[in-house]
């Protein structure tokens, strides 16, 4: 792994519940008082940069990097030839206590799986470092934690226990 930062990614099917879940623990976490990065993956095509805005003109005259700023926000924009691995995409974060992630479901880090209907639950067998269920399902029979989608508290005690430690315990607040 190239970052020493804990990462915990949150994965399922399209209408799971991933990213309703996951705002809910980055408010606990930032009511906890740490530093956060999320990554989003997106298998489609998202645009940030909408045309007719400068950053969209300078695009289109060519840059293949364009960069915003202004006192609150920096935008990285960059044309890929080529698909950025995962390892690169969590070099490029420094300086938080965590990194979240949404999606990369095949890739290395711990991850929640998220089961909102029945036929959810097939994707456990297809990856690795399932750490835990979030379900609004009653499961049994699984060999790792399930905790109920509405149950955010734990879940986040979940997280600072098992990938955070005993040395962020108590820092926080």
């Amino acid at each position: 792994m190239l970052t020493s930062i804990p990462i915990i990614s949150f994965v399922g099917y399209s209408g799971s519940g991933k990213t309703t879940l996951l705002t809910k623990v980055i408010e606990q976490f930032k009511e906890k008082g740490y530093k956060l990065a999320t990554i989003k993956h997106d298998a489609h095509r998202f645009n940030i940069d909408h045309e007719g805005k400068d950053t969209w003109k300078y695009a289109q005259a060519g840059s293949d990097v364009v960069i915003i700023n202004s006192n609150e926000k920096l935008a990285y924009i960059e044309k890929l030839q080529n698909p950025i691995p995962f390892e690169q995409v969590i070099s490029k974060i420094e300086g938080v206590d965590i990194i979240f992630v949404e999606g990369y479901k095949h890739e290395f880090p711990p991850k929640i799986l998220v089961v909102r209907r029945e036929s959810d639950i097939k994707l456990l067998p297809e990856l690795h470092d399932v750490v835990a269920i979030a379900s609004s399902l009653p499961l049994t029979d699984q060999k790792i934690p399930i905790y109920s989608l509405n149950d955010v508290e734990s879940i986040v005690s979940f997280i600072e226990s098992e990938l955070l430690g005993e040395s962020y315990h108590g820092r926080r607040k």
